[in-house]
């Protein structure tokens, strides 16, 4: 795939990146961002999606499916890849479970969701209002806005993870 082709894909997937969360999330649809360890990333809004992977681009609505493949010897896996992964879920009463790795970093925000992680996250983030979060194992917690819950099975890296709270009736509670 020429340089030009791969820039403009990669220019839709970035606005795709950026605009599908609050898209999804204004119109109640199902919404996520997840960016691999491999430099691999899904995105998805109601019932559109893209994933851009190394050898190419797919991209799908209800009215079309798109797919571009790389004709050259390079792919994106060549080239530098990101240190981590993260997860970003923006939704409004999704009920949904996550695997995470050890470098995962979680975010989710919304009101109402029901998300469970499963594996070791490297930090999860909450903000929003009446988010129900269990997670297996974290180093780090932080929570945002109102009447939020998250709850820890076990620490990575010590006792336990370190936590930050702000906003109003929070709850951040280890599993018994």
């Amino acid at each position: 795939m020429s340089k030009f082709i791969r820039g403009t894909v990669l220019s839709g997937v970035l606005a795709s990146l950026l605009l599908a969360p609050a898209m999804g999330a204004a119109q109640g649809h199902h919404t996520y961002v997840k960016v691999g360890k491999n430099g691999h990333v899904d995105v998805k809004a109601g019932k559109s999606a893209v994933k851009v992977d190394g050898t190419g681009v797919d991209a799908q609505t209800d009215e079309a499916e798109v797919e571009a493949r790389s004709d050259e010897g390079s792919s994106a896996q060549d080239e530098e890849t990101p240190a981590g992964t993260s997860l970003e879920i923006s939704d409004s009463g999704a009920k949904e479970t996550h695997r995470c790795s050890p470098k995962t970093d979680v975010n989710i925000s919304g009101s109402d969701n029901e998300i469970i992680l499963t594996g070791e996250c490297k930090s999860v983030s909450v903000s929003g209002s009446t988010n129900k979060v269990k997670v297996e194992a974290t180093g780090t917690i932080s929570v945002e806005g109102a009447d939020n819950e998250v709850t820890w099975k076990r620490a990575v890296g010590g006792k336990k993870p370190k936590v930050n709270r702000v906003g109003t009736n929070n709850k951040v509670t280890q599993a018994r």
